[in-house]
């Protein structure tokens, strides 16, 4: 027991020290294997490993709780600082590569850990929340996500995969829109039957489309639902509906010029039909 050391070739201390502070010009304190415990640590400078990727923060059951940064606050990552996360305003963190080398981006990946996919098993989701809302109940529900879900068994050959748009009104998000691993989108179902198909209601039912059919607008709630289709342009402006091939996009087409109020058909670049007011 010692109450003060002014100078000391070598220190050997037997059990722990107590409280107190060690004060700026002691030098390093090279503690073997042992722990150093402190209630709170400062450091002035920097905490650092003893080598490059030599120490670990925490361990595999001692976990930190919470880690508070500065606005001016980065997490680095790599070797050569090769990407970094930070706040750059208030409620805003930015991703970003430090490359300058031209095609540099930055790339995120959600993984799953799971090893035997199977259909309609969930890789990755987003989820957009307002978990704080005072309403409470349906306000802190999920009201809207991005899911990607897969559509069958994962092999070394398969790893087809649908991504959901999902919205809520007055539920957890529900998917609205797909994108199916064909390229095949239905906004209103999720089973569409061509490349583009925008279902209100299919509860009647819905037809065999003819193989050439890639656009498709359905409204089968019942026998006597009616669908439109609308071509809005200005009030001096030409709605146009073409019809063409490889060579030529307008060969034919049906036109209406809001400014005469005038219908037209064209057929192999020519009027061959035309409707006045």
């Amino acid at each position: 027991t010692q109450n003060s050391i002014t100078t000391a070739t070598g220190l050997v201390s037997v059990g722990a020290l107590d409280s107190g502070s060690i004060t700026s010009g002691f030098g390093a304190i090279d503690n073997g294997t042992s722990n150093i415990r402190s209630a709170t640590i400062t450091a002035e400078t920097a905490f650092v490993p003893d080598a490059n990727d030599g120490a670990d923060i925490g361990t595999t059951s001692l976990g930190f709780n919470n880690a508070y940064f500065a606005d001016s606050g980065e997490i680095v990552f790599g070797n050569d600082q090769d990407f970094s996360l930070k706040q750059v305003a208030d409620g805003e963190l930015s991703f970003k590569r430090n490359s300058t080398s031209d095609d540099s981006y930055p790339a995120l990946y959600l993984d799953t850990g799971e090893t035997d996919i199977a259909i309609n098993d969930v890789l990755g989701m987003i989820h957009f929340r307002a978990p704080d809302e005072a309403a409470g109940t349906d306000a802190n529900l999920s009201a809207a996500s991005i899911v990607a879900k897969s559509e069958g068994d994962f092999s070394a050959s398969n790893n087809a995969t649908s991504l959901h748009f999902r919205t809520g009104a007055s539920e957890v998000a529900t998917t609205k829109m797909i994108i199916k691993s064909d390229g095949d989108v239905g906004i209103g179902t999720e089973s569409p039957s061509v490349n583009v198909h925008i279902v209100e209601d299919a509860s009647e039912g819905t037809p065999t489309f003819a193989g050439a059919t890639h656009f498709a607008v359905q409204a089968t709630a019942s026998s006597s639902d009616n669908v439109n289709a609308s071509l809005i342009s200005g009030s001096a402006g030409v709605s146009r509906l073409f019809f063409g091939d490889k060579d030529d996009e307008d060969i034919g087409k049906i036109e209406y010029n809001n400014s005469t109020n005038a219908m037209s058909i064209t057929t192999n670049t020519v009027t061959a039909m035309g409707i006045d007011s």
